[in-house]
């Protein structure tokens, strides 16, 4: 059987799993937390598991590692979303009593976004972590958030696709947050991902996991499949120097358009460029480029003249990059475009 379609027992651990023990699926992607530096002056290699990750034991947790793929986040495409959910999937139809994927830390808020649009609240938590700190290399910072991942997998009473990361750089606190929430805020520090415009669903301290009450419980939602994107959509940003002529061609691209405009989700308001939005007659979501507080239009006269283009669809405090993964979903399913834009799906979303 082929090393990407087995199930691969870690540390001598078998399907003869106790009653009083959990069992988990691990599903390993590559990234960082799969990465060691061999030689210094190559740099870290992201390597199988078996060569980076040492042995971790949650109490009362058997979990098994499955390696779907062996690649750095920065190299993902919607392909490998759709693979990884399928995977995810497939172990929660196993009844495993929660999934954690091991995914490298550029582009998790991208596949985690995805994988929340695509399984809508699973039964079972789906717990993203990774590692700044590449995992084969001494006082990194992954083999912490891989056992912080599976105990709440394991046992976090969470209904969620979720990121749990630390939130402190000694890495005695984890964050978790929603999978349509999460965005990496820092290049380097192990501190690196943060909750947007909402407070964390839970965190992490020492062996005791504190979730807020606004969450869907274990169990509460069955999770479905809904792999199917159109990926011919665009991510633009609004700057001063994006001319008539520029937006008219960006949008030639695409399908669809995710703009991040200034301020409270502002656009050019002159007649000619707005012309060249609405003569577009495709989705254009508007979002901010502000970290925080979401999209607002409708606070100052001219935001009517945005607001009044047809196909604008404003994301209210959706975050930029869920925005987009959200409209490639939306595109590929049945029912109206817009309508779905503006349903919160999975937490992406609080003003509906």
């Amino acid at each position: 059987m082929d090393l990407h379609t087995q199930l691969i027992p870690k540390y001598n651990l078998n399907h003869l799993h106790t009653m009083t023990e959990k069992y988990v699926h691990v599903l390993a992607t590559g990234g960082t937390i799969l990465s060691k530096t061999v030689d210094t002056r190559v740099g870290a290699e992201i390597l199988s598991y078996r060569q980076t990750l040492p042995e971790i034991s949650v109490k009362g947790v058997d979990y098994e590692i499955k390696e779907i793929m062996v690649k750095a986040s920065f190299d993902f495409t919607p392909s490998d979303w759709q693979r990884v959910a399928e995977t995810v999937y497939k172990s929660i139809k196993d009844g495993v009593d929660g999934v954690v994927v091991l995914h490298g830390t550029d582009t998790m808020q991208y596949t985690a976004s995805a994988l929340s649009f695509m399984l809508g609240y699973p039964e079972v938590p789906v717990v993203f972590t990774g590692a700044m700190i590449p995992g084969g290399n001494p006082g990194s910072d992954g083999p912490s958030n891989v056992m912080a991942a599976i105990r709440v997998a394991a046992n976090a009473d969470l209904g969620h696709v979720c990121v749990v990361f630390s939130e402190d750089r000694d890495m005695e606190r984890k964050l978790i947050i929603k999978g349509t929430r999460a965005k990496k805020i820092h290049s380097h520090a192990v501190n690196a991902f943060a909750s947007i415009n909402e407070e964390p669903v839970g965190r992490i301290v020492g062996d005791n996991i504190e979730l807020r009450d606004e969450r869907v419980r274990r169990g509460e939602r069955r999770s479905y499949l809904k792999t199917q994107l159109n990926t011919r959509v665009g991510l633009i940003k609004m700057t001063p120097a994006i001319t008539d002529e520029i937006m008219e061609k960006l949008l030639s691209m695409y399908d669809g358009v995710v703009i991040e405009g200034t301020g409270l989700g502002h656009i050019r308001t002159d007649d000619k460029f707005i012309n060249t939005v609405a003569s577009y007659g495709r989705p254009v979501v508007i979002t901010t480029q502000c970290l925080y507080g979401g999209e607002k239009l409708g606070m100052y006269a001219l935001d009517k003249k945005i607001l009044g283009i047809e196909n604008i669809i404003p994301a209210g405090d959706m975050l930029p990059e869920v925005a987009l993964v959200k409209l490639m979903w939306s595109m590929a399913q049945e029912g109206d475009v817009k309508s779905l834009m503006l349903s919160n799906i999975a937490g992406e979303i609080a003003r509906t």
